[in-house]
């Protein structure tokens, strides 16, 4: 059986869609257990009600109430209450593809021992799922996959066995930013990844509460827990570049901000730029000057 678990905080207008999508799934052999981090709108009413009136028996679905935490305390205690062996994620204002879990299932069939496994998403305005299914033959194994480093891994289109996502730590509660990407990584340390590309995950961009649209405070985002990546980056070149690459985009804009300036440039120096493009370090020594260049290569 597969666990859905579904992060709820303040989407009282788009978690109705959401479970649609879930409660249409051709693939019958799951539950829902739902997360309501506090919400202050009666976003766990609404899911209630309806949950109750759908087509599923009461065992296959719980609503879990808690204070508000954060989105990694509210899977956590989602993942933790799961029944299922393997857990797949969703957010309260995403959406899946009726053939979603189907594909998943399958994909976990073919490839048992995975410690990650991914379906194709890609983002829409408004709560409409499209008809067409984009097909691919890509599937499979991510060979090398620091160096190949897909998109498939998002909130809404990632799955793991339960048994792993605790052997592994859970998600850093610390984080509010980047928490999922964390994880995904974290499972990508301990063994391979797998994915089918069909885009059956949809990331919808004008929802309510989103928390893209806000800053992030750096002390709640992944570079400030860059030690607890210190074995793996010492053990692993290829992860290593990876992982630093990503520490340079994340810090960059914090650069800017002056709150945040000093903070960056300390965590900057941890960065191994000799296996980065020289415009990587360039744009963190000179960021200002980066930026000028940007705006001047741009206009070539």
């Amino acid at each position: 059986m597969i666990s859905v678990v579904i992060p709820l905080y303040n989407k009282a207008q788009s978690i109705p869609k959401t479970l649609d999508s879930v409660l249409a799934q051709t693939y019958k052999d799951f539950e829902i257990v739902m997360v309501d981090d506090g919400s202050t709108d009666g976003s766990a009413n609404v899911a209630e009600t309806i949950l109750q009136a759908s087509c599923l028996s009461p065992l296959s679905f719980r609503l879990i109430r808690k204070p508000n935490g954060g989105v990694s305390s509210a899977r956590n205690a989602g993942i933790l209450a799961a029944q299922g062996e393997y857990i797949a994620f969703l957010d309260g204002d995403d959406l899946w593809h009726p053939e979603y879990l189907a594909t998943l299932h399958q994909l976990i069939m073919d490839y048992p021992n995975a410690a990650l496994y991914g379906i194709g998403c890609t983002k829409i305005k408004g709560d409409m799922i499209p008809q067409t299914i984009i097909s691919s033959s890509e599937r499979g194994e991510i060979e090398d996959v620091w160096n190949n480093y897909p998109g498939y891994w998002t909130g809404s289109s990632s799955c793991s066995r339960r048994e792993r996502l605790i052997e592994v730590g859970l998600f850093d509660t610390r984080m509010t930013h980047g928490e999922d990407i964390d994880m995904w990584w974290r499972l990508l340390l301990s063994g391979k990844g797998v994915y089918d590309n069909k885009l059956l995950a949809y990331y919808r961009q004008d929802t309510e509460n989103r928390a893209m649209n806000h800053v992030v405070p750096l002390e709640k985002h992944i570079p400030y827990y860059m030690d607890k990546y210190a074995e793996a980056r010492a053990n692993n070149v290829d992860f290593r570049r990876f992982f630093d690459r990503e520490m340079i985009y994340i810090l960059y804009p914090y650069l800017f901000m002056s709150d945040y300036k000093k903070s960056a440039k300390i965590f900057a120096k941890n960065i191994d730029y000799s296996l980065q493009k020289w415009t990587m370090h360039f744009r963190m020594v000179f960021p200002h000057m980066y930026k000028l260049y940007q705006i001047l290569k741009r206009k070539e």
